[in-house]
């Protein structure tokens, strides 16, 4: 019997990782060639140690180098590493930038390695935004995506009833109406907001991921292809190679007015990041992920529900997470494509994703997680599966949500939608087309 340890090593800088939880275990003996495959990923992401000990026991001659770094070198180090002489076999990285490695020649291909039924098993938000130019480039491992939460308290208070359905789920101008209704304080000066801040980044409004889907609601992708409404839905041409003309639409106009006047007109969101608002009962109205139902879970502060997230014509909500890939320069292609796809599927992909309490990407285990199956955390699951849509794909994700983030933001803080999104078309097709 040998032992194969899980190795981790340091890289540009970044902290060296605990061994606690990945200890050394006894393995079958190796008869083959030993492999170490080096995975690069930020602190504390997949794969979890418990997985990965448990494959190293079909598979004894693989052993693992993990690499971390802080999420804002991630990219930069993704793009230095690929390229050097000892890339990395296996990358962790944000998920709406699969096509973007993809098209960089980044990612190896994993379509034939994948198993029977996948196609079918897999939600399609997932599989669409994870492939390019007809080949997958990554399994998927996790999903996420927004929903409403509600103080109970301060809702019933203000006589409210929140829809817990996708059938019933409020449009926007019935959400502002429960914002303005729960509200308490003067407008744009509220002691208690009618809906919260974000808690990403710095608090401010303007986030692709959470802020995109108020006009992207205002389309329908039923429409002509060739309608402004098709082209507001999809924020972006299905091809990735065509941006103006679905930003600066008549549609999304109407609605980027309306976000824009919950945060000047009607001042009933604020401007500004606030700590923890809505855990501290300051906010009757929140949007966020999963995250925050099972931080509630654990630490109840309040009484809370959640409420679908609420739309102008067609229901759309972002999804996206942490995902994987082999790279396309490994040295061990094979083994590398296996162990990322077997971390995906089955009871490994449910040690991984229950770990960090996020929503799986294969339907097959939803009914495994207890918490996903009844109210009010089941919404988020009858999210994704009806309205689920990943953030815009395309080879140059990272350069849209940048640029389309800082116009939503600009409208939030009062300027002129038109003009934004007339601008922000203008930056991402110039990217686009060198």
């Amino acid at each position: 019997m040998k032992i194969y340890p899980i190795v981790f090593a340091g890289l540009l800088g970044a902290t060296a990782l605990s061994a606690t939880g990945a200890q050394a275990q006894t393995a079958a003996s190796c008869t083959g060639e030993a492999v170490t495959l080096r995975i690069l990923r930020t602190p504390g992401n997949y794969p979890y140690p418990k997985p990965m000990e448990a494959w190293q026991k079909d598979n004894p001659c693989v052993k693992f180098e993990v690499n971390e770094v802080p999420f804002p070198q991630l990219a930069d180090t993704i793009s230095v590493q690929a390229a050097s002489s000892n890339p990395p076999d296996i990358i962790v990285y944000d998920g709406p930038n699969t096509q973007s490695y993809a098209a960089a020649g980044i990612l190896l291909p994993i379509t034939k390695y994948l198993p029977k039924g996948w196609d079918d098993d897999i939600l399609p938000a997932t599989k669409s935004e994870h492939s390019y130019n007809g080949e997958v480039y990554s399994p998927g491992i996790e999903q996420t995506t927004v929903a409403m939460y509600y103080n109970k308290k301060l809702v019933e208070a203000a006589g409210i009833k929140p829809p817990q359905t996708l059938a019933d789920a409020w449009t926007w101008p019935q959400a502002l109406e429960a914002f303005k209704k729960c509200q308490q304080g003067p407008a744009g000066a509220a002691t208690v907001w009618g809906l919260g801040p974000t808690r990403f980044g710095n608090g401010q409004p303007g986030l692709v991921y959470q802020d995109l889907t108020y006009q992207r609601s205002a389309g329908d992708p039923k429409a002509a292809p060739t309608s402004s409404a098709y082209k507001t839905f999809w924020a972006f041409a299905p091809d990735g190679k065509t941006a103006e003309g679905y930003l600066n639409t008549p549609e999304a106009v109407e609605a980027l007015k309306f976000y824009q006047s919950m945060f000047n007109a009607e001042g009933v969101a604020p401007k500004v990041g606030i700590p923890n608002a809505f855990f501290d009962a300051k906010a009757c109205f929140y949007i966020d992920t999963p995250a925050a139902g099972n931080a509630l879970i654990k630490d109840p502060k309040i009484e809370w529900g959640i409420t679908p997230l609420p739309y102008f014509k067609t229901p759309v909500v972002h999804t996206g997470s942490t995902t994987f890939g082999a790279t396309a320069r490994s040295k061990h292609p094979e083994i590398a494509a296996k162990f990322v796809v077997d971390m995906s599927v089955g009871e490994y992909a449910y040690m991984n994703v229950s770990q960090r309490g996020n929503l799986p990407t294969l339907k097959s285990l939803f009914n495994r997680f207890d918490v996903y199956n009844k109210y009010p955390m089941k919404v988020f699951v009858d999210q994704l599966q009806s309205w689920g849509q990943p953030r815009p794909p395309g080879p140059k994700f990272a350069q849209y949500d940048k640029i389309v983030s800082e116009a939503l933001r600009g409208v939030a803080f009062g300027g002129d939608p038109a003009a934004l999104m007339a601008d922000a078309e203008k930056k991402v097709q110039r990217i686009l087309d060198r």
